[in-house]
């Protein structure tokens, strides 16, 4: 065991292989600031011992007695270690003595020993002068400890006489020194002779150094799960046997065995977390090693290493790792080229995936070279981009293995969008988005699944491939409709679950691509020269995207006889004609059933047969109607979290004042409830209008509220019968107003629109006797009689009967008449005439004699409650006898009641609730997790680029059971398209401050399916720290040094493969929100594919608009239609029973 300890001085407490601290002089630290290529474990500024093996003689000395030899002549241990060799083995099996290593030269050449040391005993350490021979440096540093160390400073009191202190008794240390002499009986285990012998041996070290790496891992970790333990002070070490597995890799070929073996043994150990990182010696021989077995020609061994070294040796960041990509790519490559069965292709394909990032990051990657003829290494500084996306195209195309071709995929996809970052864009993007196109339409549904979600993944980095090539968006999307459009014919009627779910996938992916790209570029004429050359119009792609989903509805033998109605695959460029190689199909175990009811099953197995074969229309139906709805209608003004109207039909309503949709709904004399083709439910509801502002045109006082609800979501219109614009023209034309004008000012605006009549234009006006009896009839009152013959006797004298005797003068009393009779018969006239102006007087008083005034008739308001609605509903047509056959009313009863809230209760997009915990450095306990209440700035970043952060008291949008009290946090990230939305459960932001917040926190947490882990630990996340029956996927992210992040991705069996992150994938800071997001919503979306009899919420919403329709439909006359149209009533019982 290995002591542990941490100092801030120079002189740090050292503990050699015993456990037996010592305190060495400072000028010893300042050498050991790096740890040798010893063959124990290496740990920094640790003091270790090489026992040696007893004599004979010395067993006659008592216990207590006993010292310790520490090794000061290499040679007298080498042949020590023979000798046990021989004892062990035989002198038939010992090996010649090997050739001399080679030196070493600067310049960039190196010459590796060629024997690495040979006993795999503890040392002292300590760094050798820089003017020494490479040899002979790993020859000291891992055979001896210095000379200048007293043996006398490695002893203490503390520790047990077996192991040279004074203490009597069992102790740990006791066991650990009786187990290494044992192994050190062994000596050199590379001098046996015998293969079988040798390949056993190895195999017995690869199990003894997995149980030391088990004990290492279960040190240090919470018993209890409540609290973490400190770090342990005693770690195994891991590094012990390094100089054999050095040794055995340069063992001739008959040796092949335990060389797989050693080679296997190193990979594993150097993929592990490092506690100390090894010195350069070290380094120098591990890598010498590696590239050593990349440039062999033996294809298990290239097996060997590739399956083992995982990318978790890109993720520890060894210094100076960079020199072996190119061997890593390469050994890959070769792997991968290889015919046989045994070769680790998904292994291989997962270290081409996980180096996609690293050109970039490293513009000049150093590249070790080999010299043909010598042992010479070069290195060179060489692009190997250009050489990896050459790979990475070959394999996404001819790879026969369904998982590494998957993951050639995924590696495709991240490369694009991690060149689409970049300012200049590589230009074999186009053909890796041909690839990916291609990939589509291959016969392996798996595979093209992935393809697909590759391309959801694009969508987001729509604007940098139309900035690579501006026509490169739409290009893709007409890809889509010309692969929907050749799959449907075979998708349609087949009975295979995969053939429906990558037709669904590709009409969900079409529908995001519709709605994240500008609806100009949808508008815009196809890009197919063929197509555009055959037709007289240029239709746009638009028109094609409604065509090949409208033939998904109604079947693809629609539009067979109408050549050219579709885009056809041969109608894309020639740059879609790649030829895809044969994959063969793995299938993922089956679930667990829990139910052993055979008629059950029959009837679970039906009911998915029956869904599946009406999944792909009713999933285009669902992108047509979203199409239709929000097409460039989305985001709404309140954001992206609101998609369908919260209106339903008590809010407005006069006649209802509960807060909530009830049954006193169904009572109002102004609602009615339609069914429109079995498949949309309206309602129609005349509520008050609200008062018209300033500049608005008068309103009636009454308008049309209508709610439909489809398979798409719900949606509410408002709308009121219309004369005009603006209130001017109200004016102008006569229009009604809400408020009674009066009358003299109707007429006058009446008036004021009469044209002229051509006969009353103005005119010159003559001079007439009349017109002067008139005006002067005007001025005051005259006898116009006197006036008159009084004219006439001066004008015309002839006519007076006398000359004296003017006309209007009386003439002369009649004869016979004396004054008295003249006078009664004056006062009779008189008294006549008073008594008809009196009569007069009052016939004017009598309105009964006067003639009625024809006046305006005035605006009266309708005082039927359902009048506009029928009054709508009419000029729609809805009342014709041709629609009863696709509309019909709807029972109003309490089903019908419960029914409409249920299916307003379901999502119109689909949801996914995702947990993220943060773990600090030294945290191994779920109390000391969920506790956190921040993180580091890079993790901060990172979950602020999930999503955007919402107001948990005030978002309309899905909540994933988040409360709005405050229990559960203030705010939390959130994310939505059109037809997504997903909420992040953050750890650390949901509040810590009591065990009952931690206990809650952790069933949110727990529950999810999908757990992000954003590990700052030295040691690797434990599935159980977070014990949950839930999190079917875990996606760890573990920061590097060089500002890149490794996934680690652990998933349930049953899962089937996602992507587009896999396991073992390295990616930079910039994409790692928007991979990980999209990789948990297809984590998630695999974990609902495997449970029984799942929907998605546009079949859930299906399913409950059907059951409303078959179940509430209402059957009448034309007659009894057209009453309840003309006035509604509740003619139906609210008991529920009808």
């Amino acid at each position: 065991m290995i002591l542990i300890r941490q100092s801030s001085s120079t002189a740090e407490t050292e503990c050699n292989a015993e456990g037996q601290t010592n305190y060495t002089l400072p000028k010893l630290r300042e050498k050991s600031e790096s740890i040798s290529s010893e063959t124990s474990n290496g740990y920094l500024n640790e003091a270790e011992v090489t026992w040696q093996a007893f004599d004979e003689e010395a067993d006659t000395q008592s216990t207590q007695s006993t010292h310790m030899d520490v090794t000061t002549d290499p040679q007298s241990q080498g042949s020590l270690l023979l000798s046990h060799n021989e004892a062990l083995a035989g002198p038939e099996c010992a090996l010649p003595s090997h050739s001399a290593p080679p030196s070493y030269h600067h310049h960039n050449h190196y010459h590796y020993p060629q024997n690495p040391p040979a006993s795999p005993a503890l040392l002292v350490h300590t760094e050798c002068p820089r003017d020494c021979p490479l040899e002979d440096t790993m020859h000291q540093s891992v055979l001896h400890m210095p000379h200048h160390l007293d043996s006398s400073e490695c002893l203490a009191d503390d520790v047990s006489i077996i192991a040279g202190g004074t203490l009597t008794g069992w102790h740990a240390d006791s066991a650990f020194v009786l187990w290494r002499r044992i192994l050190g009986i062994l000596g050199d285990v590379n001098s046996i002779r015998c293969p079988k012998i040798h390949a056993k041996v190895f195999s017995y070290l690869y199990e003894l150094w997995h149980k030391l790496a088990k004990i290492r891992d279960n040190l240090g970790i919470s018993v209890d799960n409540q609290s973490s333990p400190p770090q342990p002070a005693f770690i195994p070490p891991l590094r012990m046997l390094a100089s054999w597995l050095f040794r055995a890799t340069m063992l001739p070929a008959e040796y092949k065995a335990g060389k797989l073996q050693a080679y296997k043994l190193i990979c594993e150990m150097m993929t592990r977390h490092q506690d100390v990182l090894p010195n350069s010696d070290f380094l120098v021989h591990l890598y010498y090693i590696i590239h050593k077995g990349f440039s062999s020609d033996d294809q298990d061994v290239l097996n060997t290493i590739i399956c083992s070294c995982s990318p978790r040796f890109f993720y520890l960041g060894l210094p100076g790792f960079t020199m072996l990509i190119g061997d890593f790519i390469t050994a890959a490559a070769c792997v991968l080229s290889s015919v046989s069965p045994e070769a680790p292709r998904m292994e291989a394909q997962t270290v081409l995936g996980s180096l996609v990032c690293f050109p970039n990051l490293y513009l000049q990657i150093p590249v070790l070279q080999h010299v043909p003829g010598s042992e010479e290494i070069l290195v060179g500084n060489e692009d190997i981009k250009d050489y990896l996306v050459n790979i990475l195209l070959e394999t996404a195309t001819k790879e026969h293995c369904e998982g590494a071709r998957c993951i050639a995929v995924c590696s495709l996809g991240l490369w694009v969008c991690e060149e689409l970052m970049q300012k200049n864009i590589h230009q074999q993007v186009k053909d890796a988005i041909n690839v990916l196109a291609v990939t589509l339409k291959f016969g392996n549904k798996a595979v093209a699944q992935v393809a697909c979600d590759v391309f959801h993944l694009l969508i987001s980095h729509w604007e940098q491939l139309k900035r690579f090539e501006s026509n490169l968006p739409k290009k893709i999307i007409e890809i889509f409709v010309a692969t929907i459009a050749f799959l449907l014919p075979s998708a349609e009627h087949s009975t295979v679950e995969a053939d429906k779910k990558l037709m669904v996938s590709l009409l969900l992916c079409l529908l995001d691509w519709c709605m994240a790209v500008p609806l100009s570029l949808l508008l815009e004429p196809i890009t197919m020269p063929s197509v555009d050359e055959r037709t007289s119009h240029k239709a746009p792609l638009l028109d094609y995207i409604y065509r090949v989903l409208h033939c998904c509805v109604s079947g693809s033998t629609l539009h067979t006889q109408q050549s050219h109605y579709l885009l056809s695959l041969s109608d894309l460029s020639n740059d879609y004609d790649l030829m895809l190689g044969q994959v063969k199909s793995f299938e993922p175990p089956p679930s667990q059933s829990t139910t052993t009811d055979f008629g059950n099953l029959l009837t679970v197995a039906e009911e998915k047969r029956r869904r599946h074969m009406e999944l792909i229309p009713l999933t285009a139906r669902m992108v047509m109607t979203h199409l239709v709805n929000h097409l460039g209608h989305h985001p709404l003004s309140g954001g992206p979290a609101l998609l369908h109207s919260l209106v339903s039909e008590n809010h407005d309503n006069p006649f209802v004042e509960s807060s909530e949709l009830s049954s006193e709904v169904f009572k109002s004399p102004n609602l009615q409830l339609f069914v429109f083709n079995d498949s949309t439910l309206v309602s129609y509801l005349q509520i008050p209008t609200e008062t018209p502002t300033v500049g608005q045109p008068p309103n009636t006082s009454s308008q049309v509220r209508v709610i439909v609800r489809d398979i798409s979501g719900k949606y509410s219109w408002d709308g009121a019968i219309l004369y005009c614009t603006t209130p001017e023209d109200s004016v102008d034309m006569g229009v009604f107003s809400a408020v009674d004008r009066p009358l003299s000012t109707t007429t006058i605006a009446h008036s004021r629109n009469q044209p002229q009549s051509p006969t009353k234009g103005p005119h010159k006006k003559k001079f007439s006797v009349s017109d002067s009896l008139s005006d002067c009839c005007e001025e005051e009152e005259v006898d116009v009689l006197d006036k008159l013959m009084e004219d006439l006797g001066h004008s015309s004298s002839e006519c007076l009967t006398q000359p004296q005797l003017q006309l209007n003068q009386p003439a002369s009393s009649p004869h016979g008449m004396n004054i008295e009779q003249e006078s009664a018969i004056r006062e009779a006239i008189l008294r006549q005439t008073q008594e008809e102006e009196e009569q007069v007087r009052r016939w004017d008083a009598d309105v009964s004699c006067r003639a009625a005034c024809q006046g305006e008739p005035s605006y009266q308001d309708p005082k039927a409650p359902f009048y506009f609605c029928r009054l709508l509903l009419n000029d729609l047509g809805m009342n014709s006898w041709d629609r009863r056959k696709s509309f019909h009313l709807l029972k109003k009863n309490s089903k019908l009641l419960r029914e409409l809230k249920n299916l307003d209760s379901r999502q119109c997009r689909e949801t996914h609730k995702i947990a993220v915990f943060y773990i600090g450095e030294g945290q191994e306990d779920k109390c000391s997790i969920l506790s956190n209440s921040a993180g580091s700035q890079a993790y901060e970043d990172f979950v602020s680029g999930l999503g955007w952060e919402v107001d948990l008291a005030t978002h309309c949008g899905f909540m994933g059971g988040l409360q709005r009290n405050g229990s559960t946090g203030l705010t939390a990230p959130y994310y939505a398209t059109s037809t997504v939305e997903a909420i992040f459960h953050v750890s650390t932001r949901m509040p810590s401050d009591s065990d009952d917040s931690l206990t809650k926190k952790l069933r949110h947490l727990g529950n999810d399916e999908v757990h992000i882990v954003w590990s700052e630990h030295t040691r690797d996340y434990r599935r159980g720290i977070i014990p949950t029956d839930f999190g079917d996927v875990l996606l760890i992210i573990y920061p590097m040094k060089n500002h890149m992040y490794f996934i680690q991705i652990m998933k349930k069996p049953q899962v089937p493969f996602f992507g587009p992150l896999f396991n073992g994938a390295i990616i930079t800071g910039t994409l790692l929100p928007s991979l990980v997001r999209a990789t948990c919503i297809n984590a998630s979306r695999a974990v609902k594919s495997r449970l029984t009899l799942y929907q998605s919420f546009y079949e859930e919403r299906a399913l409950y608009l059907e059951a409303i329709v078959q179940n509430h439909r209402e059957v009448m006359t034309f007659e009894d239609f057209a009453s309840q149209v003309f006035s509604p009533s509740p003619g139906y019982p609210m008991s529920g029973t009808d």
